[in-house]
């Protein structure tokens, strides 16, 4: 079983915030399709074993036209009977009743809508398109066309933003008909407006304790709602886990494709250049998959169990020092045991009673900082 990842490098308008790779030059649309359509022929003239999720990223994949959308889902259904999920990135000023009956018939089965807030001025300072009653509208639009998975994304830990404001924006969603979120740090990066602006000193930062305030609302309001913690950032409803992140986490291959798309074999990384046109170019020029010039991360033994352990404690589910033992050679509690046995009678980790071990609720924000304690460091 994989995944396939595809990256729709388009945008309506530059969030401020955001460093992921796209354009606002919506006029390249139909050549990004061809190119897309070319790689995913490509890819499953290799294809080996079923296909799980499909996941379309951004970007903002609710801008391109349906029709290319279902040209792409009629290639990959082709491929597989097998696929689970199938999530759409959507931003509310796309969300229409047209749309959204054309995303569900092509299969779509999970919308993850970028809402960031609900504060009409917190949206301007984002630089979104929306504003909070959009959002709202488009989240039940979506649930009264017969989408039973829906994803509400926000963002906490922004400058002078007071608890309540943020209380405010958590009620609000969790009253909607959402079954998943995404409750996300902001995180303040270089090649971006707001990053320019804190480096030129017009903008201040949360502070931590503000960021720590909020995340600890997030957790009673989301478990009070009836939401379960499964990792650090994400919240479900019985039934509503998002499965494409939970392969990720969990190892499981993945095709990248696209401009800016990373991917996974099971063995080593690869990226494609985070440009449009050379990726357009590199395409045409190309006559196979092979032809077309990537980025490789040739993983070690160390770079997988570094990986799995640090994606492995960021969930509910922890990690199982056996499991890695059998796969990668290596037992944290041996290889690191003092370190280990300071975790556990410090409470950064917890016993689970299938004998996993996990990075307690009050505790995931440092998850980072405990995980790389047990990193394999080769020479």
């Amino acid at each position: 079983m994989f995944g396939i990842y595809i990256h729709i490098p388009f945008c309506r308008t530059a969030c401020h915030y955001c460093d992921f790779h796209f354009s606002t030059q919506l006029d390249q649309l139909a050549e990004m399709e061809g190119a897309l359509m070319q790689e995913l022929q490509w890819r499953s003239q290799e294809a080996t074993g079923a296909i799980g999720t499909v996941y379309f990223g951004g970007g903002t994949p609710s801008v391109f036209p349906v029709d290319g959308l279902q040209r792409m889902m009629d290639s990959i259904h082709a491929l597989s009977n097998t696929i689970e999920e199938v999530t759409l990135e959507a931003n509310p000023e796309d969300i229409t009743p047209e749309r959204l009956d054309a995303w569900l018939a092509m299969g779509i089965s999970r919308l993850s809508i970028g809402v960031q807030s609900f504060d009409d001025n917190i949206l301007q300072w984002m630089n979104r398109a929306h504003t909070g009653d959009e959002a709202a509208k488009a989240i039940r639009m979506a649930s009264e066309a017969g989408f039973e998975h829906i994803t509400g994304d926000l963002i906490y830990g922004l400058p002078d933003r007071s608890t309540q404001d943020w209380e405010l924006d958590l009620d609000r969603m969790l009253d909607l008909p959402i079954d998943h979120l995404s409750a996300y740090i902001l995180t303040i990066e270089p090649k971006t407006a707001l990053g320019h602006r804190v480096k030129q000193g017009t903008q201040k930062t949360a502070e931590d304790e503000a960021v720590s305030a909020a995340y600890h609302t997030l957790c009673e309001r989301t478990g009070a709602a009836g939401f379960e913690h499964y990792e650090v950032s994400n919240f479900a409803r019985s039934g509503g886990h998002a499965l494409h992140n939970r392969n990720y986490w969990k190892g499981v291959p993945f095709w990248g494709v696209g401009p800016g798309a990373h991917g996974f074999d099971g063995v080593n990384r690869y990226a494609h250049v985070s440009n449009n046109r050379r990726y357009v170019q590199s395409i045409l020029r190309a006559q196979s998959m092979s032809d077309v010039p990537l980025e490789v991360d040739v993983l070690k033994a160390s770079d997988r169990f570094n990986e799995r352990v640090m994606t492995g404690l960021r969930t509910m589910e922890g990690i199982d020092p056996e499991a890695l033992k059998r796969e990668f050679g290596r037992d944290p509690r041996v290889a690191d045991q003092d370190v280990w046995q300071q975790s556990l009678q410090q409470r950064d980790l917890i016993t689970l009673p299938n004998g996993c071990f996990r990075i307690p609720e009050n505790r995931w924000l440092f998850a980072d900082a405990v995980a790389s304690e047990f990193f394999w460091v080769s020479e």
